[in-house]
């Protein structure tokens, strides 16, 4: 036993775990980058216009966010996920914009085309990025770590103040329930965790329901809901607390609790106009508390009010997005979806490809640590072992 004592605490100074605290720094403080995964991620959209009639379609497509402190459009936000795009294309189209910014920082391409010809009237849109995700915790948090909240500032406006379609903050019995939950005295961490703790327990998971988002209320009297319905009912009762908080939306690469992918692995998603698809998409949760930061979390586990996982792409944050030609949408989707009159008038394919580049995971690390650690037991017990054998030959010697 002792031996593997001196061999483990050997491998953690040869190899350490890499947990990087961080300081406070713009607005930020008090989290860890505990692991983390780059990936290559390989977008290949192909539109093709299927009737003689011309019809006019409106593209508004979401990039991936790069959500970290040196961004020049997200503020307050640890690395979860840093986002860097190397090649983007679009052809057929008959106007481009690339790289806008909505009111949330999201960034988006936006295009249009009138298309024709069955043959030859084709939108096509390539990316790839290099994405690093970061599993981020949030340590001990005290009130003294905690600031005030300035509720002049604009995320107010954007997250907390205003009741909308699907976050009715002014319902009485979502106001009762919020009240109900937490204490008077909690703070705003104390507060989220109550409130994540409640949803988490009190909703039950339905995967059946109809995309179309349901909202606070209905998930509140129907006590149940998908990601979507979590999520929302989340950040209605942070909100009524005073609390600002977002849904953000995207995708996973993995639903399994364990996720360990080796360097190399390769990952593919699809989606098509017949209505195949194996994408895994997703929303989840950010809260804001002053001079933490905005802390992701997953409302359908109690246990993550203050972290998030390494397995979540995130394209948008906010909701209720602006989109060319209708009325503004809820939630926005998470692959290319144009605004036309006919929807029959079209088929398309969606691949996405993502490679695991590389991985810094605590999982390959203790794998390490245990396999080099059984050796050097190994070692240390045959050296031992030897030692004893050479000392019992020479007892034997001299008793000659």
């Amino acid at each position: 036993m002792k031996t593997h004592k001196i061999a483990f605490l050997l491998l953690i100074f040869l190899f350490p775990m890499n947990l990087m605290s961080i300081a406070s720094a713009e607005g930020i403080s008090n989290y860890e980058v505990s692991q983390s995964i780059t990936y290559q991620v390989e977008m290949n959209y192909t539109f093709t216009h299927t009737r003689t009639s011309q019809q006019t379609y409106y593209f508004k497509v979401a990039r991936l966010n790069d959500r970290q402190p040196n961004s020049m459009v997200t503020q307050y936000t640890p690395q979860y996920q840093e986002s860097d795009l190397l090649y983007n294309s679009i052809t057929g189209t008959d106007s481009l914009i690339m790289g806008s910014l909505d009111k949330f920082n999201n960034t988006y391409d936006l295009f249009n085309a009138t298309l024709s010809s069955v043959t030859s009237d084709t939108i096509t849109l390539n990316q790839k990025y290099t994405v690093k995700l970061s599993e981020v915790k949030f340590g001990n948090i005290l009130d003294s770590d905690i600031g005030s909240y300035d509720t002049s500032d604009e995320m107010f406006d954007l997250y907390c103040n205003n009741t909308e379609d699907y976050y009715e903050i002014d319902d009485p019995d979502l106001i009762a329930a919020s009240n109900s939950i937490v204490d008077p005295s909690d703070n705003p961490l104390e507060k989220a965790q109550k409130i994540s703790n409640w949803v988490s327990g009190y909703l039950t998971y339905s995967g059946s329901l109809p995309p179309q988002e349901m909202g606070a209320k209905w998930a509140y009297i129907n006590q149940l809901g998908d990601c979507s319905e979590y999520s929302t009912l989340m950040i209605t009762l942070l909100r009524i607390q005073g609390i600002p908080a977002r849904k953000v939306t995207g995708y996973l690469i993995s639903d399994e609790d364990w996720f360990n992918p080796l360097v190399g692995e390769v990952f593919n998603f699809q989606a098509s106009s017949s209505g195949a698809s194996n994408f895994l998409g997703h929303a989840w949760v950010e809260y804001y508390i002053p001079e933490i930061g905005w802390i992701a979390c997953e409302p359908q586990d109690s246990n993550s009010y203050k972290m998030i996982d390494y397995k979540r792409f995130n394209l948008n944050i906010g909701a209720w997005f602006s989109f060319p030609e209708v009325s503004p949408i809820s939630e926005f989707p998470f692959f290319p979806t144009p605004a036309a009159i006919d929807h029959d008038a079209y088929t398309f394919k969606y691949d996405i490809k993502i490679t695991v580049l590389e991985t810094d995971l605590l999982f390959y690390k203790m794998l390490v640590i245990i396999v080099i650690g059984s050796v050097v037991g190994v070692v240390i017990i045959g050296v031992a072992l030897l030692v004893r054998s050479r000392r019992k030959k020479r007892k034997e010697y001299h008793n000659y």
